[in-house]
């Protein structure tokens, strides 16, 4: 993926430098690098979708055409719709792009370029949908996203449109931080120029403002700060807590969300301000190539709406949504810089700081579920078997959703407001014994054992408990 990255970046006339520092810039974004190290698609999804962009530019460059180059990148955009299915937008987003630059018409040469960009990833997805209507054993949560959709309607939608927009510009206002803060003297450098080449982007960038501006008002009056929807990033550190029980707050100081989220709304401002100076300007193939990967990036925003149903009524969406927009943001952030002085040290110098917080809050994150599943293998070994325990989503998602699948399991076992996994991938478990990062996580419950765990980023003790109920036997019999 990140090669990929670099390849569009050097396609858009990005230097090498600067190319390799944009490369650095995914590589060590702290979204990137925790999913990086879990089980999640995300990653995978992006990596592929940026091989495909890769092929897609090199393809409809407008020197020279390359026909297999565009057949390759629709070829990788059905593989990317396997992984996740917002795959389907990237030919879409070309498509769109090919309309917008006027290369498709009714003439046979346009019936050819859009079979180029489409056939292939619509077979791939016929594939794909006789697969999950014939052969299906996926969770539900990912079969209903269009069934949630309907139920919703358009006050759903309505929402989603307007805190995603918000939550996008405010998280990508924080990830790109390392390139943003480094153009801050360039700009002073070039005060006496004019800012924007057209009207347009200078509304365009007032309207930018103003969504991002009015969502900060709308959030901040509801008592929400940034992270606003943190799962692999929040409060608790890297890493969901996807486990019974809480994880400690990392940074317990108030003042901190405040700076965090005034950062990354000043980010995304400046962000507008940059991608919106030259948004009408002379036609280049650069600047082809960076309407390609605009629209790509567009069409992935409303590839996020479709998951996020799911969590409408719990935050919104998920940040590991966000992960697509990270890349092709970079993208276009240096190609839109290519005029403006970037003090290159400086952004590599808040790169690092991300990769050693970045490693240093991963590597708490695997200490952390190793800890809770070296205590699940010890309950185990004391005589517990699976099916009366919850140690979290991953261990009872490993060790439970197969065998519920296969027997057909759709009676929840375990007390009502149990965690949302259990309904998911362990139907089965009674949650007799709980893995839990609190002693008092649920009442009616009692210790049997605890197992304190070392942490780089968390100062005090932290630990995880085996949890029996009150009245079952310890040892199990």
């Amino acid at each position: 993926g990140a090669i990929a990255l670099y390849t569009i970046l050097r396609q858009l006339g990005v230097s090498r430098s600067r190319s390799a520092l944009g490369m650095a810039a995914y590589l060590f974004n702290p979204l990137s690098f925790i999913l990086s190290f879990t089980f999640m698609t995300d990653p995978h999804f992006a990596s592929v979708m940026l091989v495909s962009v890769a092929f897609f530019l090199f393809g409809l460059n407008p020197v020279g055409p390359r026909p297999w180059a565009i057949v390759l990148g629709s070829v990788v955009a059905g593989y990317a719709f396997w992984i996740r299915q917002q795959g389907a937008v990237i030919p879409v987003g070309v498509v769109f792009y090919l309309i917008a630059s006027r290369q498709l018409w009714l003439n046979w040469r346009s019936v050819r370029l859009a079979a180029q960009v489409v056939v292939a990833p619509a077979l791939m997805l016929l594939v794909y949908y006789a697969w999950l209507y014939w052969i299906n054993d996926v969770p539900d949560v990912q079969e209903g996203f269009f069934n949630r959709a309907r139920g919703y309607g358009w006050d759903g939608t309505w929402f989603l449109l307007r805190y995603l927009t918000y939550f996008e510009l405010a998280y990508l206002g924080f990830f790109l931080v390392p390139l943003t803060i480094a153009l801050l003297p360039g700009f002073r450098a070039r005060a006496g120029e004019v800012l924007f080449t057209s009207p347009v982007g200078f509304w365009v960038f007032v309207g930018w403002v103003g969504a991002t501006v009015s969502g900060l008002y709308l959030l901040t009056r509801q008592d929400r700060r940034m992270p606003y929807i943190g799962q692999f990033l929040g409060a608790g550190g890297y890493g969901p807590g996807d486990v019974p029980g809480p994880r400690q707050r990392l940074i317990e100081w108030a003042w901190f969300y405040d700076v965090l989220t005034i950062v990354s709304v000043a980010g995304a401002i400046l962000l507008g301000l940059v991608l919106c100076r030259r948004l009408v300007d002379e036609r280049t193939p650069e600047r082809a190539a960076a309407g390609l990967v605009a629209m790509v990036a567009l069409w992935q925003v409303i590839g996020i709406l479709p998951p996020s149903y799911q969590y409408l009524t719990r935050g919104g969406s998920l940040d590991r949504y966000v992960l697509p927009l990270i890349p092709l943001t970079i993208a276009l952030v240096l190609w839109s810089i290519r005029d403006l002085r970037l003090i290159q040290p400086l952004a590599w110098l808040v790169v690092a700081v991300f990769a050693v917080v970045s490693t240093a809050g991963t590597r708490d994150y695997l200490v952390y579920m190793d800890a809770v599943w070296s205590m699940a293998r010890e309950a185990n070994r004391a005589g517990v078997v699976n099916e009366k325990m919850d140690a979290g989503s991953g261990w009872d998602g490993y060790h439970l959703y197969t065998d519920m699948v296969e027997q057909n399991i759709t009676r929840n076992m375990s007390p009502s407001r149990s965690p949302w996994w259990i309904n998911f991938y362990a139907k089965q478990t009674d949650s007799t014994y709980i893995v839990s990062t609190s002693p008092n996580w649920r009442p009616g419950y009692a210790v049997v054992t605890q197992r304190s765990y070392d942490q780089w980023l968390e100062d005090d003790p932290v630990s995880v408990y085996l949890l029996r109920k009150q009245d079952a036997p310890w040892p199990p019999q």
